[in-house]
């Protein structure tokens, strides 16, 4: 026998080791989920989801770890900002006249609450999107980045200003001395940098989730096997069907 044809068999040989020694485990591990469902109240699905939250990472490289990190950051940021840019937008034109010092003081203070909790929720996405370099990613934080230019005049007069990585910051006692006409005008109204974002939020949201379906899709795969038709065994023991785990 020649000796390509020797070292062939020895890794196949390897190989199928290594497969009956994970099929093994793969089926140790989903014997205990039975054996925890059974002991369960609430039954075979409680017990995958209670596993599933015990070993979130389990099975994950530390680059999908960090970019599950970065797109779970992306998607509650940017339904944060959503909520504020909504607040802003529905900000009730005021008749400024008639307004006394302190009516416009406070309502200067909760337009500058929300202004600086919708910039660190946008400087979160910034800094997410930057993280995860896609195609997608790349093309959301052109758009985002250039709401901003679109609006850069108005908004540095009220002492918002990028920096180089894109991010926001806020010169609050700039913006404290704004008009408050002017406020509304500029982040509350329509077509304005804050509309602009806001519209591009669920966009954003959308796609952190698909993101981060698909690195759990990895940890599932991680952790389980197939049938023979290819079925993923979390997705049959959810369904209660029967599985076969490969030997």
């Amino acid at each position: 026998m020649s000796t390509s044809r020797i070292n062939s068999l020895i890794t196949q040989n390897r190989l199928l080791s290594q497969a009956r020694s994970r099929a093994r485990s793969q089926s140790s591990h989903i014997g205990k989920i039975l054996n925890s469902a059974a002991n369960s109240k609430d039954g075979l699905l409680d017990a995958i989801k209670k596993d599933a939250a015990a070993n979130k990472n389990s099975g994950l490289s530390d680059a999908d770890i960090a970019s599950k990190k970065n797109y779970t950051a992306m998607k509650e940021a940017a339904e944060s900002l959503k909520e504020h840019t909504k607040k802003l937008l529905l900000w009730p034109d005021k008749e400024w006249d008639s307004m006394t010092e302190e009516e416009i003081a406070k309502y200067k203070e909760d337009a500058i609450k929300e202004v600086t909790n919708l910039v660190t929720d946008y400087n979160t996405i910034i800094k997410s999107l930057s993280s995860e370099s896609s195609r997608t990613n790349d093309i959301y934080l052109k758009q985002l980045k250039g709401y901003f230019k679109n609006a850069q005049s108005d908004l540095e007069s009220l002492g918002i200003t990028q920096k180089e990585d894109g991010t926001l910051s806020v010169d609050e006692e700039k913006l404290k001395k704004a008009d408050a006409q002017k406020i509304k005008k500029v982040l509350g109204s329509s077509n304005s940098f804050v509309d602009d974002i806001g519209k591009r939020t669920d966009n954003i949201i959308a796609n952190a989730e698909t993101s981060l379906a698909i690195i759990n899709k990895k940890l599932y795969t991680g952790n389980y096997s197939y049938n023979k038709e290819g079925n993923d065994i979390f997705d049959i023991l959810a369904s209660g069907s029967k599985y076969n785990v490969k030997r």
